[in-house]
């Protein structure tokens, strides 16, 4: 399932955009700390905390065992393609 979510991830599918998330939140959620995720769509800090205020991105979540607030990157995706 792990080979078939990197193909998805990477473009490398038959699916259109809906039907790839979907699948990747079936699989998974990919826990991103913040500058995972800025690094990954290529955004400053800065630009990502206005997108979270406005509403743009979802907001962080603190989970037990972390010490940071994490994103989904399903979720990240999802506002990426609404956008």
């Amino acid at each position: 399932m792990r080979q078939y979510a990197d193909a998805i991830d990477a473009g490398n599918s038959h699916l259109n955009a809906e039907q790839a998330t979907n699948i990747l939140s079936a699989i998974a959620h990919i826990e991103m700390t913040k500058e995972e995720v800025c690094d990954y769509l290529n955004m400053s800090r800065s630009r990502f905390d206005d997108y979270v205020r406005l509403g743009k991105f979802p907001r962080g979540r603190k989970l037990a065992h972390k010490n940071n607030l994490i994103w989904y990157k399903d979720e990240i995706m999802c506002a990426v393609e609404a956008e």
